[in-house]
């Protein structure tokens, strides 16, 4: 056992004692930084800032929904040509990073209308790689975590999830004006890559 985990709570010693599980589950977790580039409310007030209007957030956020519901047969369609769930995880987060660096890049876009094209289809385009790497994650566990841990590693799963979620809207707090959304994005990005 490392040093550093034997600093932890005994929750957590257990959740990191299941190598390599728990660097999927930490990655995963990781994903919960990610708030911002998603249809929520922070995305929806900067989208609002640069003009869309409600009706179109509205439209693409039921096809960002859909997009997601595609990631289970994503998933399905990868795990089986492909068989590892470890492959599956991996270009699942690839995917979703490729997909997301189009919202970065339209950042960078002069013309507010294409940008809002790159990133609406930036967004939307990456939730097939974030629910099939979310299954896989929840799929490894499943199979390697022992069963009577098995509650306590997803317990402190749930944990950080909601730790991560919390760190990316408390960064919110101080990046609360629309037009630095563009930071706020980059710093949710750099917890996908």
């Amino acid at each position: 056992r490392s040093w550093w985990i034997q600093l932890l709570p005994d929750a957590y010693q257990v959740y990191f004692d299941q190598h390599p599980i728990c660097w999927a589950g930490f990655s995963l977790s990781l994903l919960y930084l990610n708030v911002v580039l998603t249809f929520g409310g922070i995305m929806t007030a900067y989208l609002v800032w640069l003009g869309m209007g409600m009706g179109s957030i509205g439209f693409w956020r039921g096809m960002a929904s859909a997009a997601g519901l595609a990631g289970t047969v994503f998933y399905h369609c990868i795990s089986t040509r492909m068989g590892c769930l470890v492959d599956v995880g991996m270009v699942s987060i690839s995917y979703q990073f490729l997909c997301l660096s189009a919202c970065c890049a339209s950042f960078f876009m002069e013309d507010v209308g294409a940008s809002l094209v790159a990133l609406n289809a930036g967004v939307i385009l990456s939730r097939p790689g974030l629910w099939a790497f979310d299954i896989a994650v929840t799929q490894l566990m499943q199979e390697h975590v022992p069963a009577p841990i098995r509650g306590l590693v997803g317990g402190v799963q749930q944990s950080m999830n909601a730790f991560f979620t919390l760190v990316a809207f408390s960064i919110g707090l101080f990046l609360s004006d629309p037009k630095y959304f563009h930071i706020y994005a980059g710093m949710a990005y750099s917890g996908v890559g």
